[in-house]
C-alpha cells in the first residue's frame, strides 16, 4: 500500500500536455510555425492591398 501513489498525485492530461509543450525543442517548433504563419498572413495582406489599389479587387 505504501508504494502506490494516490490518483491525485499524477498529473492529468492537460498538465502533461503543457509540461511537454514547455520543453525547449517543442517551444522552438511552435515559434517556427508561428513565425511562418505570420509571414504568410503578412504577404497575403500586402497582396490584397495591391489588388484593391490596382482595381482588380472589388470589395
Amino acid at each position: 500500500m505504501g508504494s502506490e501513489k494516490p490518483e491525485e498525485d499524477r498529473p492529468n492530461l492537460a498538465d502533461r500536455l503543457f509540461i511537454e509543450l514547455g520543453k525547449p525543442h517543442n517551444l522552438a517548433r511552435i515559434l517556427r510555425w508561428a513565425w511562418l504563419i505570420s509571414l504568410i498572413i503578412l504577404v497575403l495582406g500586402y497582396f490584397l492591398i495591391f489588388l484593391h489599389l490596382s482595381g482588380k479587387l472589388d470589395i
